[in-house]
């Protein structure tokens, strides 16, 4: 395994084990016997304003990105700590069962180094850890004079990142109503009329001189209307997103240091 300076972790920015990034690293975490990283607090969420430990047990350093080997919702289900004062082992043990380190070994090493730490853990079944801020050194070095005659000033500075999350969920639905359609085609209907005309000769010759009742018919038609029902496709109905632009306000409490001068040298005035 190729040995890396435990420095170089704070460089790095956090992807979890599918890639998707996560955010900065907050702190490290060295076990004091062997000097070697065991957990890191990574910033985490919208404006990476969140953090959770994460153990380093088969994670990767690729140049700057630090692949993780834990999904991205486990890490920030991840129990919530107090690590200014460091992990006890009780703690440890919590971090080890949430993340289920059984199947997980370690594939990068660092060299040991001597670097600046704000915390110590308890020592009992698991080694020490020891919390390494960079924060804390920051601090210490800006807050060190460069010189005789002056000091370097430093602030806090916010880093927006944005995330994908899912804001809702569109569907369209079809159902079924019931109209009445009315609407009028042409009919047509026979009727009777009594039609008179003069006997012809040659109806008068056949007829047989009798007198007596009698009776004729005829039959008469119309027409009535039938509906029948099919079901056809008259229109296609689709969802389609489009990306509309928005602005997004936020809020966050920074730090920065200030510089006043006072002069303490006595004036002589001349009598």
């Amino acid at each position: 395994m190729t040995k890396k300076s435990v420095k170089a972790l704070f460089d790095a920015t956090a992807y979890d084990k599918a890639g998707d990034k996560l955010g900065g690293v907050k702190e490290i975490f060295v076990d004091d016997k062997t000097g070697q990283p065991t957990f890191v607090e990574v910033n985490h969420g919208l404006f990476g304003l969140s953090s959770s430990l994460v153990p380093l047990r088969g994670h990767r350093l690729n140049g700057d990105e630090l692949h993780l080997a834990f999904s991205k919702d486990r890490i920030k289900d991840a129990p919530s700590l107090d690590s200014e004062k460091g992990l006890n082992p009780q703690e440890q043990k919590e971090l080890y069962a949430h993340y289920g380190l059984e199947s997980i070994e370690d594939v990068e090493s660092y060299s040991a180094e001597n670097t600046t730490t704000t915390h110590t853990t308890e020592q009992a079944t698991f080694a020490g850890q020891t919390a390494n801020t960079e924060t804390a050194a920051a601090t210490e070095r800006t807050a060190a004079t460069t010189g005789d005659d002056s000091i370097v000033r430093s602030e806090e500075q916010l880093t927006v990142n944005k995330d994908r999350v899912q804001s809702g969920e569109a569907r369209i639905r079809k159902y079924v109503v019931t109209e009445t359609e009315t609407g009028e085609v042409p009919v047509t209907r026979e009727e009777v009329q009594v039609k008179r005309e003069p006997i012809s000769a040659e109806d008068a010759a056949n007829y047989n001189g009798k007198i007596g009742e009698d009776e004729a018919s005829v039959i008469l038609h119309e027409e009535r209307v039938t509906v029948q029902k099919e079901t056809v496709p008259v229109e296609k109905i689709s969802l389609e997103k489009t990306q509309v632009q928005d602005t997004a306000r936020y809020s966050e409490e920074v730090r920065k240091e200030r510089v006043e001068f006072t002069d303490d040298v006595e004036k002589n005035s001349k009598k």
